[in-house]
């Protein structure tokens, strides 16, 4: 019978102590663990590997600089409309809500205004707290809110020819992990109780 000299038993349990480290960390910090992207979800499309979002230029709803390493190391929940929405974005906002409550783990809600020629920082931090105090609301320049979409996969149109223009943009709702990388996606309809079961899964 072989057995391992002393320094290759030490070297072997180097190696898997690392490998422990490494899992640990991607699922603190890095998303979910691999084994959580295999599992079967009822709404939550997640990502093999999450994507990180380009260098953007935006602003909070209190005039501040705003990238996304500022979630915390929380996952987040990130919408894209406008304030002069009718009823999508509206209703989106309130199942977030609904969502946000559901969970155990505090999560960031990021309302995203594809909109800034009418939605100042103003206007914006008045319609998020209507849905939360906790509620993060951001809008940037037209490029830099294109360069955001087309990174998550949200067409937007925003076509302000007109006084009363026409606003379009995505339905859906990006998930962002602790890194503030993109994790998934959630496409309606919503049910935000399956929601939160999937998202406490992930998480």
């Amino acid at each position: 019978m072989n057995l391992l000299q002393p320094h290759k038993l030490l070297a072997l349990a180097v190696a898997m102590l690392a490998l422990a480290g490494g899992y640990w960390f991607s699922s603190q910090f890095l998303g979910a663990p691999a084994a959580t992207r295999n599992v079967n979800l009822a709404t939550v499309t997640v990502f093999p590997a999450s994507r990180p979002l380009p260098a953007l230029t935006l602003i909070d709803q209190d005039k501040q600089p705003f990238d996304f390493s500022r979630t915390g190391g929380q996952w987040s929940l990130l919408f894209m409309g406008f304030t002069n929405c009718g009823h999508i974005c509206p209703m989106t906002m309130a199942e977030l809500r609904a969502i946000h409550d559901n969970l155990p783990e505090p999560v960031n809600v990021i309302f995203v205004s594809v909109d800034p020629n009418r939605d100042t920082p103003e206007i914006i931090r008045n319609y998020v707290r209507r849905f939360d105090d906790s509620f993060l609301g951001i809008t940037g320049t037209p490029e830099e809110l294109e360069k955001l979409a087309s990174s998550i996969g949200a067409p937007i149109f925003v076509d302000t020819a007109a006084d009363n223009y026409i606003v379009d943009h995505s339905s859906a709702v990006f998930l962002l992990d602790r890194s503030g990388a993109l994790a998934g996606t959630i496409t309606p309809p919503f049910d935000p109780a399956r929601i939160a079961a999937d998202l406490q899964t992930i998480m």
